[in-house]
């Protein structure tokens, strides 16, 4: 049997599709299993176990992936992200079975169309929504887990133990940027709960982002030197080692946050426009929080109508 997983894009949401990889292996041991990923979330695939082969897609390439995945004659295409792209590259893999959500229009190419669950459940449980309708056992109650490539951690022990955080008592984790700004608590608010976690003797900051937020990391930590950090540039391997060892990770919701908890590191999630219901884990030792009473929570926009 050969299985393909698409997920294209978003660190996050390749995350949170891992599982499907553990499912699919427990309930058909000889299979082959394949991931179409692009290349910014491939990273969260690097030797993942159980996964046969990573597919590093690319835009520009379109037409060989057509080709290429009517090539490999796959029994199942399983399409987790069903847009029209991927919609496209399920139907032309001719897999006799391709299944994914139901969406308007490009679900026709599948072969098993499953309704997304009418209320909110948390992103893992979705994905194995489609698996059940397949006749798969998925469990409940199930996390993302990484393995910690702990090489990338050794090139910072001079930066580790420099700033004392061998030392601390307490480690946090501190992830106050989104790609998308309205997604993203303000600074302001990042600081002040940093002035109150700070009171305590021992504890130590790391704050963690992309090479390009470097700028407002370095913003946010001013207010405390000596007790903040700012994780030197790497891979998202780099990140995944130093969150592995921090007591807990406050943070938007974003693909870091995912990471912190495939990691099996505690998080505190700031929700705004997204909906912790589909996003959190909502189980120890995960925590979140929302404001309430205001009628455009839960939006899932991208920009906000109401900005100046």
């Amino acid at each position: 049997m050969k299985i393909l997983i698409i997920q294209l894009r978003r660190i996050g949401d390749v995350i949170v599709t891992t599982p499907v990889i553990d499912v699919l292996r427990r309930q058909f041991p000889d299979a082959r299993i394949e991931f179409l990923v692009e290349p910014a979330a491939a990273p969260v695939l690097d030797n993942y176990p159980g996964l046969d082969e990573r597919l590093v897609f690319e835009k520009s390439k379109f037409w060989f992936w057509v080709r290429e995945l009517r090539r490999r004659r796959y029994d199942w295409v399983l399409d987790f992200m069903n847009n029209p792209r991927t919609a496209q590259l399920a139907w032309a893999s001719r897999a006799p079975v391709r299944a994914g959500f139901v969406v308007p229009f490009w679900s026709v190419v599948y072969t098993h169309r499953v309704p997304r669950p009418k209320v909110d459940v948390y992103a893992v449980q979705n994905k194995f929504s489609l698996l059940r309708s397949l006749g798969v056992h998925a469990p409940e109650g199930v996390l993302p887990r990484l393995s910690v490539v702990n090489f990338e951690f050794e090139a910072l022990h001079a930066w580790w133990s420099e700033a004392g955080l061998d030392k601390a008592v307490e480690r946090v984790a501190v992830m106050p940027k989104h790609r998308h700004e309205i997604r993203q608590w303000p600074a302001s608010k990042f600081k002040e709960t940093l002035r109150r976690l700070l009171v305590k003797p021992g504890r130590q900051v790391v704050l963690i982002g992309g090479p390009d937020e470097k700028g407002y990391l370095d913003d946010v930590a001013k207010d405390f030197p000596g007790r903040e950090w700012v994780l030197p540039a790497g891979s998202l391997h780099r990140g995944a080692a130093v969150l592995s060892r921090c007591h807990v990770a406050v943070t938007n919701d974003s693909g870091l946050m995912h990471l912190a908890v495939a990691m099996g590191t505690p998080t505190v999630t700031i929700y705004g426009p997204t909906s912790p219901g589909s996003w959190n884990p909502r189980q120890p030792p995960h925590r979140y929080i929302q404001a309430e009473g205001l009628a455009c929570l839960v939006c899932h926009r991208d920009r906000c109508p109401y900005a100046p």
